[in-house]
């Protein structure tokens, strides 16, 4: 018996700026067939930037879940890029502070069963203020909440964006170790 599922046919069927949206026709591994709806994306960063004992957060409205979200800074990857660069620019952008390090801690798939994106993400713990102009289309706000009470909000489940989830789920797994 085949253990995998096998690509047949696969027809791009939208092409837009940040998404393609393909239709794959597949072998399923006991031999029988079906179809998979995937969004192919080129990936993203996201950076938990912890200064002076705070956390510093965006807030954004999301027209997708239509909810004003607090999230850690994150952008896409552009095509090639390094996702380090990415993610100093992304907080430059976003934050205004550059990173002078940066900690990966960990890759994730957000939407594994439809979706290729792959987010990395990132911990910075030391900046100067180096602001990049934000992305015309984006309207943020930056918060800055401290860290025990960004760990309460988390434990008690008000942060809902998956990155930032993510990210804060890596940082006070290993806060031993720092980041």
């Amino acid at each position: 018996m085949k253990q995998f599922e096998k690509t047949v046919k696969s027809e791009v069927i939208f092409d837009g700026r940040i998404v393609k949206l393909r239709v794959d026709d597949v072998e399923l591994p006991d031999g029988s067939f079906s179809k998979r709806e995937i969004v192919d994306h080129q990936g993203a960063v996201a950076v938990l930037a912890v200064k002076d004992e705070q956390m510093i957060f965006v807030k954004q409205y999301r027209i997708a879940s239509q909810q004003l979200l607090t999230e850690i800074p994150a952008g896409i990857l552009e095509i090639g890029e390094d996702p380090a660069a990415a993610a100093i620019r992304e907080c430059q952008e976003e934050i205004g502070y550059r990173p002078l390090n940066l900690y990966k801690l960990g890759d994730f798939l957000p939407t594994p069963g439809y979706c290729s994106e792959k987010i990395t993400l990132f911990c910075a713990t030391e900046f100067i203020w180096d602001p990049l102009e934000e992305d015309a289309d984006e309207f943020i706000r930056v918060v800055k909440i401290p860290v025990r009470t960004a760990r309460a909000l988390f434990i008690n489940g008000q942060f809902i964006d998956g990155k930032t989830v993510a990210a804060l789920g890596y940082y006070f797994s290993i806060t031993a170790r720092d980041c």
